[in-house]
């Protein structure tokens, strides 16, 4: 994959999962929309907004794992695209310990075990997808490798087969 276009993918990450209120902070006007409406990323951040610390907690974990396995899924992450896993660590607004425990990850992607059961909003599952290939895509070709675990992952975040197209249509 072309560095440069992986990082700009991964930059837009915290744009995005931010509009969401996965992490903290305020996003910013991204060039290219999220095929996942305005008001559905508003009912994520209500929604996360009104949980309790051990579900924000969950789900923010669960999101960050993903994103740590998407950016390892072709086997080739560079010193700017773990930089940017670290930010997107850094601004998730998670207690040290367990931002030290998903740094340590970058570089041996933690387990997926139970992330259905961890990742449990279904806008968030849809807009860890679009990432998910909006990266795999970054440099015009799909390797194998990331069209298994866009596949995969859909199937375990329980997005129907159109609307994982519709998600991949869009990027």
């Amino acid at each position: 994959m072309s560095e440069r276009k992986s990082v700009v993918a991964i930059e837009r990450w915290v744009e995005l999962l931010a509009a969401g209120g996965v992490l903290e902070g305020h996003a910013t006007s991204t060039s290219k929309p999220a095929p996942i409406a305005k008001e559905k990323i508003a009912e994520l951040e209500a929604w996360l907004g009104a949980q309790t610390e051990e579900v924000r907690v969950r789900e923010r974990r669960a999101a960050i794992e993903v994103c740590i396995w998407m950016a390892n899924a072709d086997r080739e992450l560079d010193g700017d695209e773990a930089g940017l896993l670290k930010t997107l660590i850094d601004k998730s607004g998670l207690d040290d310990d367990t931002k030290d425990a998903l740094v340590s990850e970058v570089h041996d992607p933690p387990s997926l075990a139970d992330l259905e059961e961890r990742l449990t909003h279904p806008v968030l599952r849809e807009l860890l997808l679009f990432l998910a290939w909006e990266l795999a895509n970054a440099d015009g070709t799909v390797a194998r490798a990331e069209a298994a675990f866009f596949t995969g992952l859909a199937k375990r975040l329980g997005v129907s087969e159109a609307r994982a197209k519709e998600i991949q249509a869009a990027v």
